[in-house]
């Protein structure tokens, strides 16, 4: 039992060693597991110890290694920040709170020239001393000791003031000086020589000068913009803003112009000061004048000038007080010249009047040189009494061009018509070659070009003794639809001096000497005619050679108003050939280029004899110049006659009283003819009639009276001068006319209400009513109804003066003293063809040729 007692508590023992064995293991891996997660946790801390520490490592290796680059960067800034220290050429220097110098660059230790007492240690103290002592500064007026206490007392003063050093050479330093935090000072001297001389001279400017900044203060200005404005000068401080130095003016009076209106002027001012619009003039309280300039600087700021132009007010008051009595003076002039002009141009229209007239009538040859010297000597003062009214207008600036569509080969032949009889009884041939391609209508001043052709043509036979004169026209377009018209006067004359070529344009100049004249003249016809060439925007030039002959040339850029359109006369298909009879080789063939523009062939002959000694040609006409080397033309044409020979012949003759019945010729031209009048006179051959007439040249307002050569014309002539009477009535005296003539505006009015006339002559002068008067009259009673033609007959002859008396309500204009052949043209234009024939004669031509009443 015991045994089994034992076994029993030993298999109790060994069981509860097992379970307690079994706890020690349960709790032993426990254990172990606890100690497996703290050994992990651990080893886990480790690395992560580990790699902090690596990374610790690593940022103090890249921070030594920054902090070893920044210290090489604040060595580098260092070493350059003292080089340019070094360099600058302003002086640098650091003060401690002592006064002690710290540091300097050398510009500021180059000033004391190796004092070795200044550098760094040494007081401000001391180097002002050393200034003194080593005679560096320039204390102007002060004695040392107070320039010294001066010096030390501004050290003192917060904020230390700027002040500025004249140096022994001369030389300008201005030395700023600034406080820095922790107790120490900065300088810098900076060298303004430049700006003070600068300065110096706008101080020397007799001008005021001002500077405002960006923010509009007062920068700086001279003493003499301060004595242009004494009232405002005490707030002209640096910084003070522009519009209070001007209200302060203001309140002191200092702009007169302002006085009763400050509000709106010092609005005027400010708008004007800050926009820069335009230049101004102030008057001051002391009744000075400033201009006033100002401009704005690149930088926002103004800069500004103040001239005194008192003087200059002065000088123009009485500028303008002269003017006015300069104008005055002129209107005078003027008003005396319209004067003297109408009171010798109306005795003269008596004068060449009768003196044309004798010279129709039976004289012997010495009354016809007595009355050709009168009408010369009379044509001669009138050219000259022309020439000083054109030039005191051009003097005067008062020389007008009146553009209108005009003729321009009408005019040039009209102005060879008009000098053709001087020519003549000089010998002269006078030629046109007028440019075949070349328009002949164009838009200009048909009066001041028909004034310059004449003066260059006139001028031409003066000085020819013998020869020719030649005018040239031809034309080039231009790149705007224009033309260009050139124009040249040749001739064979006494030619001009190559000295003396340069001053033919002048005024009062002469080709001869006062000593050697030969020619009348006032030396003011080629400077007026330059004039008027240079107001329609052409050029004029001449060529010449002495003995020999001159070419006198001008430009001029006009605009055409109609296409070439080529002369075709109405010719049978059968036409033969025409034979031309000229000595002249350049009159040969300008003829020629004239018929063969009309498609008629052409044979050229020099003199009669070969002429003659041609074999019977099939030729249709011949063109015959009167005047041949061999033998006048009219013997030419009766030798031609005498052989039998039915050929038609039209003779050129620089004479107007030839008719074709005195030389047995078909028709008879003046020389030199135009393109017109010879297609008319050859058309004529062509059907075997008398030359019709060709139409007028339109005008502006024609009489729309059907033309009737067999009625007489009723013509009412209002004149006071019993003279001018008798000469008007002389002249026209072969004329279809009844005159009837009124003394004065009033019985010319009563004269046209009675019977109304075909045609009226109108005096402008006249007592008790002028003509322009009269002229309303007449209009007035018309009232609507076809205005009757009244022509101005007048001795007014200044510029203004045609328009004045056209705007009255009259037709057409003729000046004193009256010409035959002028009345004659007004007559043909506004009352018919008819007026002005006499039975057996008609007048044919655009230039006014002649062909007489041809027969078959």
């Amino acid at each position: 039992m015991e045994y089994a007692r034992l076994l029993a508590e030993e298999r109790r023992a060994r069981l509860a060693a097992e379970r307690l064995l079994e706890q020690k293991q349960a709790q032993l891996r426990a254990a172990n597991r606890e100690l497996d997660q703290h050994a992990r946790a651990l080893s886990r801390q480790v690395t992560d110890t580990r790699a902090e520490v690596v990374e610790v490592r690593s940022d103090r290796e890249r921070v030594a290694t920054q902090l070893g680059q920044a210290t090489e960067k604040i060595e580098v800034v260092e070493s350059r920040l003292w080089q340019a220290l070094g360099a600058i050429r302003d002086g640098f220097a650091m003060f401690d709170q002592d006064g002690r110098m710290e540091l300097a660059n050398p510009s500021y230790l180059g000033l004391f020239d190796g004092v070795e007492s200044v550098g760094p240690g040494a007081s401000y103290e001391h180097i002002v001393d050393v200034l003194l002592e080593e005679g560096i500064v320039d204390p102007d007026d002060d004695t040392p000791a107070a320039w010294r206490a001066r010096m030390i007392d501004r050290w003192n003063a917060d904020p230390i003031p700027d002040v500025t050093l004249r140096l022994w050479d001369g030389r300008f330093v201005q030395v700023s000086d600034r406080r820095r935090p922790e107790g120490g000072i900065v300088t810098l001297g900076v060298d303004i020589t430049a700006l003070m001389r600068m300065w110096s001279a706008v101080e020397e400017l007799p001008d005021g000068f001002v500077m405002f900044d960006a923010e509009d203060r007062l920068v700086m200005c001279n003493q003499r913009y301060r004595e242009l404005y004494p009232a405002s000068a005490p707030a002209m401080q640096p910084g003070t803003p522009f519009e209070e130095i001007i209200r302060f003016g203001l309140e002191h009076g200092q702009y007169a112009d302002a006085v009763g209106r400050e509000e709106e002027w010092l609005e005027e001012r400010m708008n004007t000061h800050r926009h820069d619009l335009k230049t101004i003039e102030q008057r001051l309280d002391d009744d000075r004048w400033i201009r006033v300039y100002e401009r704005a600087t690149r930088e926002g700021g103004r800069v500004g000038l103040r001239v005194d132009i008192t003087r200059i007010k002065h000088d123009q008051v009485r500028l303008k007080e002269a003017m006015l009595r300069a104008e005055a003076a002129s209107r005078a002039k003027s008003a005396f010249l319209a004067n003297m002009s109408h009171e010798i141009r109306t005795p003269m229209n008596g004068v060449v009047g009768m003196a044309d007239l004798l010279m129709d009538t039976t004289l012997d040859d010495d009354q016809r040189t007595f009355v050709d010297t009168i009408r010369s000597s009379g044509e001669a003062l009138l050219t000259i009494i022309n020439d000083i009214l054109d030039y005191s207008k051009i003097e005067a600036d008062r020389l007008d061009l009146n553009p209108e569509p005009f003729d321009l080969e009408r005019i040039v032949h009209d102005v060879m018509q008009l000098l053709q009889p001087a020519a003549y009884d000089k010998g002269l041939s006078l030629l046109v070659d007028y440019d075949m391609f070349l328009p002949a209508r164009f838009h200009g001043d048909p009066g001041r070009l028909r004034q310059i052709l004449t003066n260059l043509v006139g001028n031409a036979i003066k000085f020819t003794h013998e020869g020719r004169v030649l005018v040239r026209v031809v034309g080039v377009p231009d790149a705007v639809g224009g033309t260009t018209v050139h124009l040249t006067v040749e001739d064979t004359g006494i030619g001009i001096a190559a000295e003396k070529i340069d001053h033919v344009f002048g005024e009062f100049n002469q080709v001869e000497t006062d000593r050697n004249r030969q020619f009348e003249g006032t030396g003011l016809g080629l400077a007026i005619t330059r004039r008027l060439v240079e107001m329609m925007n052409g050029t004029i030039w001449v060529e010449s050679e002495l003995d020999r002959g001159s070419c006198f040339g001008l430009s001029l850029p006009l605009k055409g108003l109609d296409a070439v359109e080529p002369i075709a006369p109405d010719l049978p298909e059968d036409f033969g050939r025409a034979l031309v009879v000229a000595s002249d080789s350049e009159a040969r063939d300008i003829l020629g280029k004239q018929l063969a523009s009309l498609g008629v062939a052409v044979t050229l002959c020099s003199t009669g004899a070969e002429f003659l000694d041609l074999p019977a040609p099939a030729a249709s006409f011949a063109v015959i110049a009167d005047a041949l080397d061999d033998m006048p033309g009219a013997d030419l044409i009766a030798a031609l006659g005498a052989s039998g020979a039915a050929l038609p012949v039209i003779l050129l003759s620089g004479r107007a009283d030839v008719a074709p019945a005195e030389c047995g010729a078909h028709a008879v031209l003046r020389q030199p003819v135009s393109r017109a009048a010879l297609a008319a006179a050859v058309e004529s051959i062509g059907h075997g009639l008398s030359a019709p007439a060709p139409e007028p040249a339109p005008t502006p307002r024609t009489h729309n009276r059907a033309p009737d050569i067999r009625r007489r014309y009723d013509v009412l002539v209002a004149e006071d001068n019993k003279t001018n009477q008798l000469v008007f009535s002389k002249m026209v005296a072969g004329f279809p006319l009844d005159l009837r003539f009124a003394d004065n505006g009033l019985e010319a009015v009563e004269a046209f209400r009675d019977r109304r006339p075909d045609l009226v002559f109108m005096d402008i002068s006249m007592p008790q009513m002028d003509g322009k008067q009269a002229t309303a009259e007449i209009r007035a009673i018309e009232d609507g109804d076809d205005p009757v033609p009244i022509i101005a007959v007048t001795a007014h002859a200044m510029s203004g003066d045609r328009d004045a008396i056209l705007q009255a309500g009259l037709s057409d204009y003729l000046t004193k003293p009256l010409r035959k052949a002028h009345l004659a043209e007004k007559l043909r234009l506004w009352a018919g063809p008819g007026a002005v024939q006499p039975a057996g004669r008609t007048k044919v031509g655009a230039s006014g040729d002649d062909i007489s009443a041809l027969q078959a």
